[in-house]
C-alpha cells in the first residue's frame, strides 16, 4: 500500500490569484458592455415601436414612377429645434436611370439658390435651362435644384455626400448668406454646436433612433425654456446672437466652418471626377443701412452719437465736407459701428466718389453686427477654392457691380438685403452660363451667340409670380429686424382693393393652394376675360416648371388656336400626345391639319380619335370631311353615314353626304 505524502492537500493552492484575475477581468468586460447592451436595446425598442422617421433625400415620382423627386420633408433634417421645414422644389424630377445622352445637373444652395420670393421659374437654374438649351439645341437637360431657404453649408454637405451614385454631369452652387443664421450655423437658434467634426457626425448618424431621441428632448428642453416654433418670420426665428462683432471669434469661426464644409463638398466631386462651379456671393450694399451696430466697450457712446447727428445734419444741409468731418471723428472714437461707414458711403456717393463710396459701403456691410449677409471672407474663401483645377468660379458679384452705376449694387436688382430681383436672376443665370460655356463643361456651344430677348422671353415668370414675390418681400420686411417688432400674423396680413389676381396670390401665400393650382387659376381668370395672350403665359409657366404633364400643353394648344397661331397649337398639340395620348388632343391635331388643307395628315389622326372615343360626333364628322378631302370617298360616305344613324340632324351632315354621293 503507497504511503501519503506529506502536504499533498495544500499543493491546489497557488491556482487562486490567477482565477480571482480571470474573474475581475470579466467583470469588467461586463460592466463596459453593459451601458452598450443598453444602447442596441434601446435602438432596437424604438426600432419596434417606429420611434422618429427617417428622412431620405429623394422619393419616387407618383405621376411617373421611372423619376425621383426631391422629398418635401427633406429640410426637416435640418431643424429639429424651430419646427421650421423649409419648402423644397416639387416640380424637379430626374430619371432614376440616367439615359448616356443626358446632361444633370444639381443644384445646392439657400434661398437666393432657391429663388426666394419667385421661386421655382424664378430661380437663377431654371433661367440657365433655358439658356444652356439655347447654345445646345440637340442636348437634352436635367436641372435638379436641392436648394432651400435657411440652410448654411452643413446642409449642403449632408446633401452633397448623397449625390454621387446619382451621376450628375455638373454641380452648381450659390450659398454663404447663412452660415451664421441658417440651419445648424454657429449664431442659430437651430444649433447642435460650434465643432463641424461633431454637427458633421450628428448628421451621418441621423437615422439612429437614440440620436433622433436626444435630439428631440434637446428640442423640448429650448422649447420650455421659451423658444418659439411660430414667432416672426423666418429670419427672425432663426438668430440666437443677435451681434457678431467683425472679427471676433465667432466671426471666424463662421469663415473655417464654411471653408471646411466647402472643401468637403468639393473634395467629394474631385474624387469622383465632377466639374464644381461655386457662384461669388452678392448683396445689397447701396440701398440696404446696417441691421445693427457694435461699440467698442471702451467707447464713449454719447460722444460717438453726438458726433454721427451732426454727420447726419450735415449732410441732409448738403455741407458734405462738414459731414465728413463729424464721420471722420466717429471712426476715429471707434471703428466697430456700421453706420458710421454706410452714411460716409452715401456721403462720397453723393459728392461723386464712386469709389470711396464702393470701399464704405462694404465696410458698413462687414461691420453690420447682424450677419444676414455673407461677409467678403467667405468670397474670399470661395476665390481661393479656384487654385483646384476641378473647381471653377462664377462670377455673380461682378456681374452685379458691372450693371449696377459706380459698381454700387442696390435697389436695382436686389429686392431687400440679399435676394436678386428676376433682373438679377437672369444676371446669376448669365454668370454661370459664361462660366460652362467658357470651359465647354457641356461641350463646344453648338450656337455661341443668344440675344437675350431670345432666352427671357421664356423663362416662365408672370404677373402672378411677381405678385406673390411681392407679398413675401412687403410681409418680410414689415418685421424684424427691418423693424423693430415681429410682423402680425400672417393671417392678419390684408391687400386693400385687392384685384381678383391679387387675392389669387394671397391665397397661394397663405398655403390655400399649391403653385400649379396658382397658376391655372390665374390662367382661368384670363380665360374669363378672353385674354388668351395672358392664360396662354401661365400655361407656358406651368410646362417650363412641369414639362412632362400633358395638361397645359392642351390648354395652351386651346389659346393658341384662339389667337390663330395654329402652328403653335400643332406644335403644342404634338407635344401633349407625346406625354400622353388621348382622343381629344388626335382630334385636335388632326382638326388643324384639316383646316390647314392638309387632309392626308389629318386622316391618321382623326382615325386614332374617333378609335380612342367612338362617342365623339365632331371628331367622326371631322373624319369624313378629311376623308372626302382626300378624296377617299367610300371610306368618307361610310363615315358620314355612321354620324347620320347617330344623329341624323347633325350640321351639314346631309350637304357633306350629298357632296360625297356627287363624287362617287
Amino acid at each position: 500500500m503507497a504511503k501519503k505524502r506529506k502536504g499533498s492537500s495544500q499543493k491546489p493552492a497557488p491556482a487562486a490569484p490567477t482565477t480571482n484575475a480571470s474573474r475581475e477581468r470579466m467583470f469588467k468586460i461586463i460592466l463596459v458592455f453593459i451601458p452598450i447592451l443598453f444602447f442596441v436595446l434601446l435602438e432596437l425598442t424604438l426600432r419596434v415601436i417606429g420611434y422618429g422617421k427617417d428622412i431620405p433625400l429623394l422619393q419616387t415620382f407618383t405621376p411617373a414612377p421611372a423619376n425621383y423627386s426631391i422629398n418635401p420633408e427633406l429640410g426637416a433634417r435640418y431643424f429639429p429645434a424651430t419646427g421650421v421645414q423649409p419648402a423644397v422644389s416639387p416640380t424637379d424630377i430626374f430619371l432614376k436611370e440616367k439615359p448616356d445622352d443626358m446632361y444633370r445637373i444639381f443644384v445646392l444652395g439657400g434661398s437666393s439658390a432657391a429663388g426666394y420670393p419667385y421661386m421655382f421659374n424664378g430661380r437663377f437654374s431654371s433661367m440657365l435651362e433655358v439658356l444652356l438649351k439655347k447654345h445646345y439645341p440637340n442636348k437634352r437637360f436635367e436641372m435638379v435644384n436641392f436648394a432651400m431657404p435657411a440652410v448654411a453649408s452643413y446642409t449642403l454637405r449632408d446633401i452633397a455626400l448623397e449625390l454621387g451614385p446619382h451621376k450628375p454631369d455638373l454641380v452648381l452652387i450659390y450659398a454663404g448668406h447663412n452660415e451664421f443664421y441658417g440651419g445648424l450655423a454657429v449664431a442659430s437658434a437651430e444649433s447642435l454646436g460650434r465643432q463641424r467634426w461633431l454637427v458633421n457626425l450628428f448628421l451621418s448618424l441621423r437615422n439612429y433612433k437614440t440620436l433622433n431621441l436626444v435630439r428631440d428632448f434637446m428640442a423640448w428642453l429650448r422649447s420650455g425654456s421659451g423658444a418659439q416654433k411660430d414667432r416672426g418670420t423666418l429670419m427672425e426665428r432663426m438668430v440666437r446672437e443677435k451681434e457678431v462683432p467683425y472679427d471676433s471669434e465667432l466671426f471666424h469661426l463662421a469663415t473655417e466652418t464654411f471653408q471646411g464644409n466647402m472643401g468637403d463638398i468639393i473634395t467629394y466631386f474631385n474624387e469622383r471626377e465632377i466639374p464644381v462651379v461655386v457662384g461669388s456671393l452678392v448683396s445689397n450694399i447701396r440701398d440696404q443701412a446696417p441691421f445693427t451696430d457694435v461699440f467698442s466697450a471702451e467707447t464713449n457712446r454719447a460722444s460717438w452719437q453726438s458726433n454721427y447727428q451732426k454727420a447726419i445734419k450735415y449732410y441732409k444741409a448738403g455741407d458734405f465736407a462738414g459731414s465728413l468731418k463729424a464721420i471722420n471723428l466717429c471712426i476715429q472714437q471707434d471703428s466697430l459701428p456700421a453706420s458710421q461707414y454706410y452714411l460716409l458711403g452715401e456721403i462720397m456717393e453723393t459728392s461723386g466718389d464712386t469709389a470711396g463710396a464702393y470701399d464704405a459701403f462694404y465696410l458698413a456691410k462687414e461691420y453690420d453686427g447682424l450677419r444676414f449677409r455673407a461677409s467678403e471672407a467667405l468670397n474670399e474663401a470661395l476665390y481661393q477654392f479656384r487654385d483646384d483645377e476641378k473647381v471653377l468660379l462664377a462670377l455673380v458679384k461682378e456681374a452685379f457691380e458691372k450693371y449696377s452705376p459706380g459698381r454700387l449694387i442696390g435697389k436695382t436688382l436686389m429686392l431687400e438685403h440679399l435676394h436678386p430681383t428676376i433682373t438679377g436672376y437672369a444676371l446669376m443665370a448669365k454668370a454661370y452660363a459664361t462660366t460652362i460655356l467658357n470651359a465647354e463643361l457641356c461641350g463646344p456651344p453648338e450656337v455661341t451667340v443668344v440675344p437675350d430677348q431670345e432666352w427671357l422671353s421664356e423663362i416662365g415668370v408672370t404677373y402672378i409670380d411677381q405678385e406673390v414675390a411681392r407679398i413675401r418681400i412687403d410681409y418680410l420686411m414689415s418685421g424684424w429686424p427691418f423693424q423693430k417688432n415681429s410682423p402680425p400674423p400672417k393671417r392678419e396680413y390684408k391687400i386693400p382693393n385687392a384685384t381678383p389676381l391679387q387675392a389669387l396670390a394671397l391665397k397661394f401665400w397663405m398655403d390655400e393652394i399649391n403653385w400649379e393650382q396658382l397658376h391655372v387659376e390665374a390662367a382661368e381668370l384670363y380665360t374669363q376675360q378672353q385674354d388668351w395672350e395672358n392664360a396662354a403665359r401661365e400655361y407656358k409657366a406651368l410646362i417650363r416648371a412641369t414639362p412632362i404633364n400633358s395638361a397645359p400643353y392642351i390648354f395652351l394648344g386651346q389659346c393658341l388656336m384662339r389667337l390663330n397661331r395654329f402652328d403653335e397649337a400643332l406644335s403644342s398639340f404634338n407635344q401633349a400626345l407625346s406625354i400622353e395620348p388621348g382622343a381629344y388632343v388626335y382630334k385636335m391635331v388632326g382638326s388643324i391639319y384639316l383646316q390647314q388643307g392638309n387632309a392626308a395628315k389629318a386622316v391618321p389622326y382623326l382615325e386614332q380619335a374617333v378609335q380612342a372615343d367612338p362617342t365623339d360626333l365632331q371628331s367622326l364628322f371631322s373624319l369624313s370631311q378629311a376623308y372626302a378631302s382626300a378624296q377617299k370617298f367610300p371610306q368618307a360616305k361610310g363615315a358620314v353615314e355612321q354620324l347620320l344613324q347617330r344623329q341624323s340632324d347633325y350640321p351639314r351632315a346631309k350637304a357633306l353626304l350629298q357632296f360625297i354621293n356627287d363624287n362617287l
